[in-house]
């Protein structure tokens, strides 16, 4: 604007007239306004972020609301504050004038799960025309973290398949010296011997008894976070341009065990977890009821980043282990190794139930002793003839973690309900 206001003013002193006249003083009065907006601008900006869902999980929509508040002694035609947090960003236009602090709100849609950090704030302001402008930087922090979405199955979402937070329980006593028995919704396929009829009539809908070996399991986790497991297999890789539709591999095993671990929640039944990733070089956690805050802050900061296979960490999972326990084993990728350290297991008479992401052929021997790809049948076949339940999580993420996986017998897909 200095150069354009130079120009037009040689040329006014050159050859005078009343239209450079006119531009000399549009110039002059823009350069006037800039340098007020640059002196009398705003200062002291303040940013308050108020994240309104207290335990998101991925998938979810988060609303946040602003509060903005500074001081000038210039009215400010428009104000642009831009949010960056990482995986998504937000630009909110506000037009001030006299006012000093304004308040407004936006949403984050589909989170990915993790701690999501503000990682930088501007707010830009300027004049009209836009020419001139001013920005800065306001000091302020915001964190919250995205728990993984829980992928239900058939026999353990709770309470007969409805969230977690629409679960019902009641006690029920004939007698004194009688035990007291747990009451849930009626799901499909309960006897109808099981169900209350007396707690059913008092509340408008089925109600069916808990019975013994649903309300005394006891499972250990094991979660595989290494990252060879989680290598996606060349036969496995979709199309370049829908590769991100679907979540990755581990956010898939992930959900499985966030499942896994609040139904035993829910449930009062007896859960481990065993997965790699912390200070001791192993995650660990055995209890009843209510699972800790570090357990699920675990699972919302987990990486496949841990340095055990899968049979480092069965081996020391199975130093724990309580006779009539089941084994749920979440991993990624069925290779040779962590098929035979399952299969020793099997054949010792411990229960497990395999969730994988991807399965491999079962490898031959030659007649020369070499290894050759069997096209007949798989790793989880043969594991499954020992005697292994099986769970392929490979595209059976529900939306929000609102659904169901059903156990199928042969290779494929798991049907989501």
């Amino acid at each position: 604007m200095l150069t354009a206001g130079g120009i037009i003013g040689v040329l006014y002193a050159w050859r005078g007239g009343q239209a450079l006249l006119f531009l000399l003083c549009v110039v002059v009065l823009l350069l006037l306004g800039g340098l007020v907006l640059q002196l009398f601008g705003p200062r002291r900006i303040k940013v308050e972020r108020t994240v309104t869902t207290t335990r998101p999980v991925a998938g979810d929509t988060l609303r946040v609301q602003v509060q903005v508040s500074f001081t000038s002694r210039i009215p400010l035609p428009w104000m642009i504050i831009s949010d960056d947090w990482g995986s998504v960003s937000h630009q909110e236009l506000l037009f001030p004038g006299f006012r000093r602090s304004f308040s407004y709100t936006y949403k984050l849609n589909e989170l990915p799960r993790g701690v999501h950090r503000l990682r930088a704030c501007r707010a830009v302001w300027g004049d009209l025309p836009g020419w001139f402008t001013g920005s800065g930087k306001p000091v302020g922090e915001a964190t919250f973290k995205v728990s993984p979405a829980p992928l239900y199955f058939r026999w353990s979402a709770p309470e007969g398949g409805v969230l977690p937070d629409q679960i019902r329980s009641a006690k029920w006593n004939r007698g004194s010296n009688e035990e007291a028995v747990d009451i849930r919704q009626y799901a499909p396929g309960d006897p109808l011997n099981r169900i209350h009829w007396k707690n059913s009539a008092r509340r408008g809908v089925l109600q069916s008894r808990v019975p013994e070996q649903e309300r005394g399991r006891m499972t250990c986790v094991v979660l595989d976070n290494c990252a060879v497991s989680y290598e996606v297999p060349y036969g496995a890789l979709g199309a370049r341009g829908r590769r991100g539709e679907r979540p990755s591999g581990f956010e898939q095993a992930v959900s499985a065990a966030t499942g896994q671990l609040l139904s035993a929640e829910h449930s009062g039944a007896y859960v481990q977890l065993f997965t790699g990733g912390w200070p001791e070089g192993l995650a660990r956690h055995e209890g009843l009821g209510k699972l800790p805050v570090r357990v699920l802050d675990m699972l919302t900061e987990i990486a496949p980043d841990g340095g055990r296979s899968l049979p480092e960490l069965l081996e020391d999972a199975a130093r724990s282990w309580i006779p009539g326990m089941s084994v749920a084993v979440i991993t990624g990728q069925l290779n040779e190794d962590s098929a035979k350290a399952i299969a020793r297991y099997l054949v010792q008479g411990i229960k497990m139930d395999l969730y994988y992401v991807w399965d491999l052929p079962a490898p031959q021997r030659g007649s020369a002793g070499r290894e050759k790809s069997s096209t007949a049948g798989s790793i989880s076949d043969s594991l499954r003839r020992l005697g292994a339940t099986l769970y392929c999580l490979d595209g059976a993420l529900p939306v929000y973690g609102h659904g169901e996986v059903e156990f199928h017998e042969s290779a494929g897909k798991p049907t989501i309900w």
